[in-house]
Order: C-alpha cells, then structure tokens, then sequence
C-alpha cells in the first residue's frame, strides 16, 4: 500500500476540512495517475508499538496505527477501477467489524483482500463520490486503530 516516493505535498486536515484532499483525489483522478497516503494523528503521549519489522513474516499483525490508501480508477487497455487499501493492527476479518460497527461496505464496493498482515484492499464502485470515498476510509480507519488517535489526519499525495 505505500510506496516508495516522496510525497509531492503533505496535507494535515480533519475530517470537517477535508475539502483540499478530495480536490487533491479529483486532480488524481483527472490525471490518472498518483495516489494518496492517509494517517491518524497520535497524541503525543501514546506509546505507539514498533511497526513490525523483518520478523514481521511470522506475526499476523499490521501497525497500530493504520496507513490508508487511496488510488484512482486507471483506464486503458485493462482499465482498474479505484481502490482503497488500510494497513492495521485489528487482526482477521476486518471487513467484518466494521459492519459489525455499522460502517459496511457500502454498495457496489468490492472486497480485494483482507488480511490481518496485509491488510484490507476495498474496489471502489464507479462513480462513487470521492468525498464519500474519503469519509468511508477515515471512518474505517479510525473504527481499525488500536491506538487513541487525535482526529487529524494526514494525507500525503503522490504523483
């Protein structure tokens, strides 16, 4: 889910100022190239567990702090359609929690993968609005943290 380049530019928002990012996501989108990285803000006072590392092989475990990705709809001869992935520390099935916290995955959307080390892979309906694309991944997000986070979020965006 994240990748190795720097990001272009660095967003910190929340999620009543989200505004700049779904613009980012429709510049994306247009281009049809990038995507974009999303993480909780952590209050300074919380030990947050190491990510696991090398040995992470034999864990079945994510970070507690969840990373977000966002990627548009690519076209072309084998078009894809937009998908969302987070990387999480809640174990197994966690499509299935977040339904069972009233967040499903909201019509037309797609299960790809949902792994407790990989993580959860989402295909995003056609259409979908990207504000609400945006606002299902921080619910998401924040219902699969295993660490309080602060309610600010943020976006790195890659191109």
């Amino acid at each position: 889910m994240a990748r190795g380049s720097a990001a272009i530019d660095q967003i910190e928002f929340g999620r009543d100022e989200r505004g700049a990012v779904v613009d980012r996501m429709r510049e994306i989108t247009a281009a049809g190239a990038g995507w974009i990285n999303v993480m909780p803000g952590v209050p300074d006072d919380v030990d947050v567990p190491p990510t696991p590392g090398p040995l992470a092989v034999f864990t079945a475990r994510g970070p507690a702090v969840p990373l977000g990705t966002w990627t548009p709809a690519v076209g072309g001869r084998r078009p894809e359609a937009s998908s969302l992935g987070i990387q999480h520390a809640a174990g197994t099935k966690a499509l299935d929690r977040l339904a069972e916290a009233g967040l499903p995955l909201p019509a037309g959307w797609m299960r790809l993968a949902d792994h407790p080390r990989r993580g959860l892979v989402v295909r995003v309906a056609d259409g979908a609005p990207l504000d609400q694309v945006l606002d299902w991944l921080l619910a998401a997000m924040t219902e699969l943290a295993r660490v309080p986070i602060t309610g600010r979020w943020l976006a790195g965006i890659y191109r």
